[in-house]
C-alpha cells in the first residue's frame, strides 16, 4: 500500500502487518507486538483518538523504513511527524540519534583543573555571554568516602557561551558544602542569578556539615564572577522553584517553591528587593502558603486490601506495588499563567489541579490577603481573601490516574495563550518500566479540567518492559518525561534516556513528535556518572534564546541546539524563555 489512499480497515491492516515485519526483523521472536487493541487499553489515549491515528497519512512510507537502526517502532511513523509515539531511542552503540535538530556546540562541563567530564549536570541559564550548569550532588563530582578523597565543596560552572558554536568552560562558582544548586534562575534585566540549594551529600564531609536549603541571591553585572549579595534560609528542604514577573510591574518578582518533604507544601516569597544592586530592605518576604494537608493526607501507606490502591499489574514487570510507597501527596513542581493569576500544580500521587493566585498577582491585595491555607475539608478554600486557594475547593476535585499508572505527577505546564496545560509523570529507576509519559489536560472549564492526549515514547509501553526488550534493567537508563518549555504550537521536552524531544501540540487532541535528540555519551571519560550508568541522562529545561536551545546532559556536558523541524518558524527569533521562568 502507497500514499495515503485506502480504507479505515486496509490501512489498520497495513499498519498491523509493517508493525509484526518490522518488529519480528529488529527485535526477534522475544519482542511483543503492540497491537491496535493494547493501544487502546492504554490509559488516557482515548479509542476514537487513535482510530483518527491510523486513518492519517502514512507519512512514513519510506523505501528504507526497514533498514533504520534502532528505529524499529510499533507504528509505521517512523519518520517525524510521529503522533502520539515518538521514535523508539537506538541501541547506544549506534547514537547519536538526531532527526530535525542541529548541533550549533558542544562542550563537556569539568571540574577545576581537570579535563574530562564532570558528571552530575544539573539545570542551565543564560546572562549575557555566560550559561551556568548547576551540580546535582552537594559536592564536588569525585570527591568523598566513595572515592577515597576528602569531599570538596560543589561548583556551578560558567561556560562562555558568546560564540555558540564554541562554548569553553571559563571558571566555577562554589557553593555552600552540604547543598546541591541543580536549580537555578537567572535574571539578566536585574543582574541575578538565583540559586535555590538544597540539603545533599552533607556526611559525605569530615566532620558532616549541616544540610543546606536556602535561596542564594549573586550579582551578576560581570556574568563571569557572580558575587552573593543576598541569602534566603528556608524552614526546610525545598524542590522545585518557579520565578514569576510582574507584568504590571517588571521590579516585582515572586518565587513560588515547593516542598515535597514539609508541610505547608507551597510557599511564595515576594523576592523584589533581592533583586536589587545591592538589595534593598526588607529583601525578601514570605507572602502565602498552601496544603491540601489534611484533607488530603501528605502520605499514603502500603496496604495491599485497599482497593483504593490497586495499581495496574503491568506497572511492576521487574519491581512490586510495594516499591513505589509511601505515596506522597505534596507538590512537586508548578506553573503560572503570564497574568500571575493561576497556579497550575503538579502534586505527586495526588494528581493536577487548579489554585487562584489572584490575590498575590496584585501588589495591593497580596499585603492584605490571607496568608496561610490549611485544606480541612471541602469549606477551607471558599473565601475569597485568601492568598492561595484551590479553585475547585473540593480536595478530591483533581485530575489524578495514580493509580492505575504507578509513576508521579512532575510537571504542569501552562501552554502560552491556550486553554492547555501540559502535564508529564516521572517514575525513577532503571528497573522502572514503562517509566512515565505526559497528558494533555484541557482546562477551558477551569471546574472541571480533562484529559484531551497522550503522548510517550515506545519504551513507556508496559508491553516492552520485558528482559531483553527496550525495557530491560540491563541497559541502565530510564525513559521517565521530565521538564518543558512551551510555545503555543510547539513544545521542548527533556526525557532522560530518550534525550531531548520535540512535540507538535497545534491539534492539541494528537500531539506528533517533530524532532530527537539523543546524544553519544562522554562516558568512560567522566569522572562521576549518574547511577554509575554509561547512558544518555538528559533531565532540566531546556532554555531557548534566541531561537538557540541550550541543553545539558548529566554525563556528556552543555549542547547548543537548533530546532530545524516542523514550526521552527514560530520559536521566537529574539528573547529567553523556560519553563520555570514567566515573565512579560
Amino acid at each position: 500500500m502507497e500514499g495515503t489512499e485506502g480504507t479505515w480497515q486496509e490501512q489498520h491492516t497495513w499498519l498491523s502487518d509493517t508493525r509484526q515485519r518490522s518488529q519480528e526483523k529488529k527485535m526477534g521472536d522475544a519482542m511483543k507486538i503492540i497491537t491496535i487493541q493494547k493501544l487502546l487499553c492504554m490509559n488516557c489515549i482515548p479509542a476514537a483518538l487513535l482510530a483518527g491515528l491510523v486513518s492519517l497519512p502514512l507519512q512514513s512510507a519510506h523505501a528504507d523504513d526497514d533498514e533504520d537502526e534502532g528505529s524499529a517502532l510499533n507504528t509505521p511513523f517512523k519518520h517525524a511527524p510521529r503522533p502520539i509515539i515518538g521514535a523508539l531511542r537506538k541501541p547506544l552503540d549506534k547514537l547519536p540519534q538526531i532527526e530535525h535538530f542541529q548541533v550549533v556546540g558542544h562542550t563537556i562541563v569539568t571540574n577545576p583543573g581537570q579535563v574530562i567530564e564532570r558528571g552530575r549536570n544539573g539545570a542551565v541559564q543564560l546572562a549575557e555571554s555566560c550559561a551556568y550548569a548547576g551540580n546535582r550532588l552537594g559536592r564536588r563530582s569525585g570527591t568523598g568516602p566513595a572515592f577515597g578523597t576528602p569531599a570538596l565543596p560543589p561548583e556551578i560552572a560558567i561556560v562562555d557561551v558568546g560564540n555558540p558554536r564554541n562554548p569553553i568552560v571559563i571558571g566555577h562558582l562554589v557553593t555552600p558544602a552540604g547543598g546541591t544548586t541543580r536549580e537555578l534562575r537567572a535574571l539578566p534585566e536585574r543582574n541575578t542569578l538565583i540559586v535555590q540549594n538544597f540539603g545533599a551529600d552533607n556526611t559525605a564531609f569530615s566532620p558532616p556539615v549541616a544540610p543546606v536549603n536556602n535561596f542564594m541571591f549573586y550579582n551578576i553585572s560581570n556574568c563571569t564572577n557572580p558575587v552573593l549579595k543576598h541569602t534566603l534560609t528556608l524552614p526546610a528542604a525545598p524542590h522545585e522553584f518557579l520565578v514569576w514577573v510582574d507584568p504590571a510591574n517588571p521590579f516585582r518578582t515572586l518565587i513560588y517553591a515547593s516542598f515535597i518533604g514539609a508541610d505547608p507544601e507551597i510557599r511564595v516569597y515576594d523576592v523584589s528587593n533581592a533583586l536589587n544592586n545591592p538589595p534593598t530592605s526588607p529583601p525578601t518576604t514570605e507572602l502565602a502558603s498552601f496544603s491540601l494537608v489534611p484533607a488530603v493526607p501528605s502520605v499514603v501507606p502500603f496496604n495491599p486490601a485497599d482497593p483504593a490502591l490497586a495499581f495496574a499489574p503491568d506497572q511492576f514487570p521487574f519491581t512490586t506495588p510495594a516499591s513505589i510507597f509511601p505515596l506522597n501527596n505534596r507538590a512537586h513542581s508548578f506553573s503560572v499563567n503570564k497574568e500571575g493569576t493561576r497556579l497550575y500544580v503538579a502534586n505527586l500521587d495526588a494528581g493536577f489541579y487548579i489554585l487562584d493566585t489572584s490575590n498575590l498577582a496584585n501588589a495591593v491585595t497580596a499585603m492584605t490577603c490571607i496568608p496561610k491555607t490549611v485544606t480541612v475539608d471541602a469549606t477551607s478554600n471558599t473565601n475569597p481573601h485568601l492568598c492561595l486557594r484551590k479553585l475547585n475547593p473540593d480536595p478530591d476535585a483533581r485530575v489524578d490516574w495514580h493509580p492505575p499508572t504507578a509513576s508521579v505527577t512532575h510537571t504542569a505546564l501552562k501552554v502560552p495563550g491556550r486553554p492547555y496545560v501540559l502535564v508529564s509523570d516521572e517514575r525513577n529507576g532503571t528497573n522502572t518500566c514503562p517509566w512515565a509519559w505526559g497528558r494533555i489536560i484541557d482546562i477551558s472549564s477551569e471546574f472541571n479540567p480533562v484529559i484531551i492526549a497522550s503522548w510517550l515514547v515506545p519504551e513507556n509501553l508496559a508491553a516492552n518492559c520485558f528482559i531483553g526488550g527496550p525495557g530491560d534493567p540491563a541497559h541502565q537508563r530510564e525513559f521517565s518525561s521530565h521538564q518543558i518549555t512551551a510555545f503555543p504550537n510547539l513544545f521542548f521536552q527533556s526525557w532522560y534516556s530518550a534525550g531531548l524531544r520535540a512535540w507538535d501540540i497545534s491539534n492539541p487532541w494528537l500531539p506528533s513528535e517533530t524532532g530527537v535528540f539523543v546524544p553519544k555519551p562522554e562516558f568512560p571519560n567522566v569522572v562521576e556518572p549518574f547511577r554509575n550508568s554509561p547512558d544518555v541522562w538528559i533531565w532540566p529545561y531546556p532554555v531557548i534564546r534566541d531561537r538557540l536551545i541550550y541543553q545539558c546532559d548529566e554525563n556528556s556536558g552543555l549542547f547548543i541546539l537548533r530546532y530545524k523541524g516542523a514550526r521552527a518558524d514560530e520559536v521566537p527569533e529574539v528573547g529567553t524563555f523556560t519553563g520555570n521562568l514567566v515573565r512579560p
